[in-house]
């Protein structure tokens, strides 16, 4: 009887250690993201943005989109998700990948303001609807597209014509002669660095909002997780990052007016992949995603 006992005893653990070890060994699909992104929302799942996730995926976030279509590329991943712009500019310049576009989300861009400054955030829509009128919020994406990226997603070419924007060095004692901007300086065609200066669309937009204001610009980089939690601490006034609205978001900001309004998530995937062949619609992409397993 008690060696019966012992016999069951080490099957149940067998057992319970197999399914410990994710069903005994069965491997989930990896989808890549940008690390606090919509791409992450969409794969984990979002109650702000509606987004039901994938449980049968695992997502794995990097501080780029560079760095996640090298590890599809290495194997480490199976798919990439970010949004379009830059999926276009990493398909681009880089060889043996391909974009799905098909968008998974429907987003709109803002910056994040200082909720104890309503005169600033007044300011700066006026700003940005005075831009969109005379074309210069459309020279400044123009301008963005023919950008050219090393394999780990940094910026090495096509820029040859743009000038960085150089920040100048942060000092509360004038605060009100700075205009402070947090930044993740890793989501070309937005903001990314040059040298030792900064540049994107979101960059040269800030630094003509700080000269029409006449304010010095202050530019911060950081990892994404904290662009939005940083504004209205140590200085900070505004988050400029390729911001998706979100109910969360809101939480820690007041939202601009969007600047851009054509943002959505997409696929990437090695170029002989033939998963989401013959997909025409986000659901078909969806129905396929939510039934991968290995």
């Amino acid at each position: 009887m008690k060696k019966t006992f012992i016999v069951l005893l080490l099957i149940a653990v067998l057992v319970t250690g197999c399914f410990a070890l994710t069903a005994c060994g069965k491997d989930k699909y990896k989808i890549g993201v940008q690390s606090g992104t919509t791409g992450e929302f969409y794969v984990k799942g979002n109650a702000d943005m509606l987004l039901d996730g994938f449980s049968n995926i695992d997502c794995l976030p990097y501080n780029n989109g560079g760095l996640a279509v090298k590890a599809m590329l290495d194997g480490t991943i199976d798919f990439v998700i970010i949004d379009n712009e830059p999926a276009k500019q990493l398909v681009a310049q880089t060889k043996g990948i391909k974009m799905i576009d098909i968008a998974l989300t429907t987003e709109q861009y803002a910056f994040g303001v200082d909720k104890n400054q309503a005169e600033l955030l007044t300011a700066l829509n006026a700003f940005i609807a005075e831009i969109k009128a005379d074309d210069t919020l459309d020279a400044i994406f123009e301008k963005y597209n023919s950008l050219e990226y090393d394999e780990d997603g940094n910026v090495i070419g096509g820029d040859d014509a743009i000038v960085g924007i150089t920040s100048a060095t942060k000092d509360l004692s004038k605060a009100s002669q700075q205009l402070v901007v947090a930044t993740n300086a890793a989501f070309a065609p937005y903001e990314y660095k040059k040298g030792n200066t900064f540049a994107g669309i979101d960059m040269e937009i800030a630094k003509l909002f700080a000269d029409k204001q006449g304010l010095e610009l202050v530019i911060e980089d950081m990892d994404f997780d904290a662009v939005v939690t940083s504004v209205g601490n140590n200085g900070v006034d505004v988050a400029m990052a390729g911001l998706s609205v979100t109910a969360t978001r809101k939480q820690s900001v007041n939202f601009s007016d969007a600047y851009y309004e054509g943002a959505y998530q997409v696929l990437i995937v090695k170029e002989g992949d033939t998963t989401f062949e013959g997909c025409e619609t986000a659901a078909d992409i969806e129905t396929i995603l939510k039934a991968l397993t290995k």
